[in-house]
């Protein structure tokens, strides 16, 4: 890949070089066609070779998966998801939680878990905080397409 980028790169820079050397007499534009036509043919050379049954190939070793790179994106991604739940459960119900997402780390960032830890359940006192839990919870394995748990946060005494 690196040599067709090279030869293509050389013949770009040989016909600009012609372009401005050649005088404009009879010969000046078939030579300026002629260096246009093999810079062309070199950049078409490797879809020609693919219609002939040839095929591309690459090093398989300049592209690897970078998994830190994919690990320090989805920890980022959870803490902005965390962040965007707990928006949410303050704005919409009321509650302060601390939430827990968990996403997989390879490149989807799909939602492996989701576990909120409700600290204040607000005015809602008693049996109520559970039915608050269960719509939450459906809202959530909604939301992030996977399980998703609502608990109590234990008081100290």
């Amino acid at each position: 890949m690196q040599a067709y980028i090279l030869s293509v790169a050389g013949a770009v820079l040989l016909s600009a070089v012609v372009s401005i050397l050649v005088p404009d007499g009879k010969l000046g534009p078939l030579i300026r066609g002629m260096t246009k036509l093999i810079t062309l043919i070199l950049l078409v050379s490797p879809v020609i070779s693919l219609f002939r049954g040839g095929d591309f190939t690459f090093d398989e070793t300049a592209f690897r998966e970078d998994t830190a790179y994919l690990a320090a994106s989805a920890e980022r991604a959870e803490e902005s998801d965390e962040r965007a739940v707990e928006t949410w459960l303050e704005s919409e119900y009321g509650i302060l939680a601390e939430a827990d997402v968990d996403l997989a780390e390879d490149g989807s960032y799909s939602a492996k878990s989701v576990t909120v830890r409700v600290s204040d359940f607000g005015i809602y006192d008693g049996e109520k905080h559970i039915d608050i839990s269960l719509q939450i919870e459906e809202m959530l394995e909604k939301r992030f397409g996977c399980g998703a748990e609502v608990l109590a946060a234990e008081e100290d005494e």
